[in-house]
C-alpha cells in the first residue's frame, strides 16, 4: 500500500475522489474549476442513503431567497466525520464552500467543505485523509476475522474505482466504455448494490461473522452483504446474485475466496465496466502479525470485458470502536443527481 507524501497529490486525487466518496456518481454536472461560499438557514435534512442532502435558505444581497441543496457523503462516512442525524437542526446557520453547478438554473452545491462559526462539520479532505488511512490503529489486536474493519483506501485503486484507468479492455469492454451514459445506466440509481471487488475496496467499515459453514460479510457503504461458503467445493447449481457465489478455504492464515456466477451489472469491473457470465474473482485475505490490520488481495478476469486480469490490494484496519449501522437506500435520494 503506498502512501501519498505530498500535499499537491492529495488536493489533486481529492478531486479525482471526490464522486468515489459521495458514493455512487461522478462531479460531470459540477463545475469542479470553481468553488463558490453561500451562508444560509437550514431548511430541510434529508439523512438518507446513498446521499445525505441538506437544504439550507441564502439571502441575497437585494432580499431574494434562495434555496440550496448540497448533496453531502452516505450516513456511514457522515457518521465517521461525527455526524449524526441531529447534527443540524431546522433555523440552525450554515456556510458551505463547494462547487457550483454547470446549469445555472439549479441551486445544488458539491460540498467541500461545511461550518458553523468556526467550527467545520465536514470536510472531503479530511474524509480523504481518513480513507488513505484506514482509520485509527486499534489499542488491541485480533487474531479471527470476526469483528469489524474499517478499508483502506490504496492509491493505487482510485483510478479502477473512478473509471479513469481501465486496464485492458476487450473491444465489447471498450464498446461499453464508450456507450456508457451515466443518468441512465449507473445501476445505483436503482438502488442496486456494487458488486465485488468494489465492495472489498470502497473506503468503508465492513462487518464479519464467521462460522464452520460460512463467513458473512456486511459493507456500511451500501449495506450489501457477501456469503462466503466454507463447507461447499463446487459452483455448479449456483444462483448468479451481484456479489457471485463465493466459496472459501483456508490455507494456513489466508483465507482464499473464489467467486463465480455474478449477475450482469453495468460497473461490475470498475466504474462503466460491465461484468459478464464468466466473471472469475480470486481473492485472499491474511492478517497481519500485529493482529490490528489484514492484508486483501485480488485478480479478477472477465475474458467478455477485460483482455487481461486486473489484480489490486489494500489493508483492512481492525475497528472494534466503530459503531456499525447500515442504512436502507432511498430511490429518490439515489435518482436525484439525474435532474442535475
Amino acid at each position: 500500500m503506498k502512501h501519498c507524501s505530498c500535499l499537491f497529490f492529495l488536493t489533486a486525487a481529492l478531486t479525482l475522489l471526490t464522486p468515489v466518496l459521495h458514493a455512487h456518481h461522478s462531479a460531470a454536472a459540477f463545475d469542479t474549476e470553481q468553488v463558490v461560499t453561500i451562508e444560509g438557514i437550514v431548511t430541510r435534512v434529508q439523512w438518507v442513503n446513498p446521499h445525505v442532502y441538506i437544504y439550507i435558505d441564502q439571502t441575497t444581497e437585494n432580499g431574494e431567497i434562495i434555496n440550496w441543496e448540497i448533496e453531502g457523503f452516505g450516513p456511514a462516512s457522515m457518521r465517521r466525520m461525527g455526524w449524526t442525524r441531529n447534527t443540524l437542526n431546522l433555523g440552525d446557520s450554515l456556510t458551505v464552500s463547494g462547487n457550483p453547478p454547470k446549469n445555472p438554473g439549479s441551486h445544488s452545491i458539491y460540498p467541500q467543505t461545511m461550518q458553523q462559526g468556526d467550527n467545520i462539520l465536514f470536510s472531503g479532505q479530511a474524509f480523504f485523509t481518513l480513507a488513505l488511512s484506514g482509520g485509527a490503529t486499534p489499542e488491541i489486536s485480533t487474531n479471527s476475522l470476526d469483528g469489524i474493519w474499517t478499508t483502506q483506501l490504496a492509491t493505487s485503486l482510485i483510478p479502477f474505482l473512478l473509471g479513469t484507468d481501465l486496464h485492458d479492455l476487450t473491444e465489447a469492454g471498450a464498446a461499453a466504455v464508450a456507450g456508457w451514459d451515466e443518468p441512465t445506466m449507473n445501476p445505483a440509481i436503482n438502488c442496486t448494490q456494487m458488486a465485488s471487488p468494489f465492495f472489498m475496496i470502497i473506503p468503508d467499515a465492513k462487518r464479519i461473522t464467521t462460522n464452520e459453514s460460512v463467513i458473512m460479510m456486511t459493507g456500511d457503504y451500501d449495506s450489501a452483504v457477501r456469503t462466503i461458503h466454507m463447507n461447499v467445493t463446487s459452483h455448479d447449481g449456483a444462483s448468479g446474485s451481484s456479489q457471485g457465489h463465493s466459496i472459501g478455504r483456508w490455507e494456513g492464515d489466508n483465507l482464499i475466496i473464489d467467486t463465480t456466477h455474478f449477475a450482469p451489472h453495468a460497473m461490475g469491473n470498475g466504474s462503466g465496466v460491465p461484468s459478464g457470465s464468466q466473471k472469475h474473482l480470486i481473492e485472499r485475505l491474511t492478517i497481519n502479525a500485529d493482529g490490528k490490520s489484514l492484508s486483501y488481495y485480488f485478480e479478477l478476469s472477465d475474458p467478455e470485458f477485460l483482455a487481461s486480469p486486473f489484480t489490486g490490494d489494500t489493508d483492512w484496519t481492525f475497528s472494534p470502536d466503530v459503531e456499525f449501522i447500515t442504512d436502507e437506500c432511498n430511490l429518490e435520494s439515489a435518482r436525484r443527481f439525474v435532474e442535475y
